[in-house]
């Protein structure tokens, strides 16, 4: 579950699906390199693949300052961890993409900035908390959920919010912070740019054994093939002992779930809960079983989850929804059902989740499926997540 979420965080930040998963086969190759202990090996395990767990609560922000729709990912993830003039350059570029003309970027720059420098310690600590109560709610233990609190922060100490510095940050999330900007400058270039952005960042924003080790060994680290799959490597890689979930605790992750898709807008919070409650009361007054109560309950938790793939400006649109708009929303049902049927559990609520937005005349999305392929559990799911979007406000209307 912890690493199909990392899959739809990579769908939010605009990165490849499983660069979540890449930086976490980096951070437990240099872990290794570096003797960490047990402890700290699980600790670098979760804490990278859920490091950017939290960006889709600031979503909105993120809406309202930037230029494009992959401006931050595009021109501000890559010096994020640089010296703070290119951390401002990074920024203003995210701000004022540079395709846009003279004008337009002047008028950006001077709306943008003041806005992103007062509200950046708010983001930064949303992400820290949210990153904290879902890593906790995914039944993760406190001694990595309280890892999100030092997340923002910096070995020089410039970091946010600012509390800590140095070997005072743990060990196990100064590695993921090496782990996750080689895996990101690797996009950008190859190892030995990688490396070199890495070295030159020892001492600076990143811890100086830490870094030297991924520079210095950066060709064994950094090594993955690309045209295939680490899923099955980072899931036999989860360190001893797993962390298994059975009943409650496997509904209070399934809600974790829920809440980080609904984090897409603040118009969508809280939605996939309404739907399960109403789905499940439904299928109790149809006469269904306990465990298909159970099943459709736990499908309309994860049914949205491909959300994040969307670009939140278009959750916000007041607007008649373009052509190109409308592509976008029919993909995110296709999104979750690529993200769920990753997880052989998480699989085995696809058939219903994912056909949420099907329709019996075949209207419907992301196949077009008509009535005689679908089946009662997701007929059921469908028309409880079309009633409670209309019990909902949107950008365009009031709650009917």
């Amino acid at each position: 579950m912890v690493a199909a979420l990392s899959l739809a965080t990579d769908l939010g930040i605009a990165v490849p699906v499983e660069h979540g998963l890449h930086s976490t086969l980096f951070a437990l190759r240099l872990g290794e390199r570096l003797g960490i202990d047990a402890p700290t090996t699980m600790q670098t395990y979760y804490i990278s693949l859920l490091f950017h767990v939290g960006c889709t609560a600031t979503a909105q922000v993120g809406a309202e300052l930037f230029g494009e729709d992959d401006a931050l990912t595009t021109y501000a993830t890559a010096s994020r961890w640089g010296s703070r003039p290119q951390v401002m350059a990074g920024m203003a570029r995210a701000v004022a993409p540079p395709s846009g003309g003279p004008l337009l970027r002047a008028v950006q720059l001077a709306r943008g900035m003041p806005k992103l420098i007062r509200e950046y310690p708010t983001v930064m600590a949303t992400l820290c908390e949210v990153g904290r109560m879902l890593s906790a709610s995914l039944g993760l233990p406190e001694s990595v959920s309280g890892l999100f609190a030092s997340i923002g922060e910096r070995w020089d100490g410039k970091g946010e919010p600012g509390l800590v510095a140095g070997s005072d940050i743990p060990l196990a999330v100064r590695i993921a912070h090496v782990a996750r900007d080689a895996a990101f400058q690797q996009l950008l270039g190859d190892q030995e740019y990688a490396a070199r952005v890495i070295g030159q960042r020892a001492g600076a924003a990143f811890d100086p054994a830490v870094a030297g080790r991924l520079a210095d060994d950066a060709a064994e680290i950094l090594t993955v093939d690309h045209d295939g799959s680490v899923w099955q490597e980072i899931l036999e890689r989860e360190p001893a002992p797993q962390v298994m979930l059975e009943g409650a605790a496997v509904d209070r992750a399934l809600e974790a779930v829920a809440d980080f898709a609904d984090l897409a807008s603040p118009y969508l919070v809280g939605h996939s809960t309404g739907v399960a409650r109403l789905v499940a009361a439904a299928a109790q007054r149809s006469g269904a079983d306990t465990a298909e109560v159970a099943t459709l309950r736990r499908a309309a938790l994860v049914h949205d989850l491909g959300r994040g793939a969307v670009p939140t400006r278009i959750w916000h649109k007041q607007a008649r929804l373009s052509a190109d708009d409308w592509e976008q929303v029919r993909l995110h049902a296709y999104h979750s059902e690529r993200v769920l049927s990753r997880s052989p559990f998480l699989a085995a609520l696809t058939p219903v989740a994912s056909f949420h937005h099907e329709r019996l005349d075949g209207s419907g999305y992301h196949r077009g499926t008509n009535g005689g392929a679908l089946p009662w559990p997701a007929r059921l799911l469908a028309a409880a997540d079309s009633y409670h979007a209309m019990t909902e406000p949107r950008p365009q209307r009031t709650a009917l």
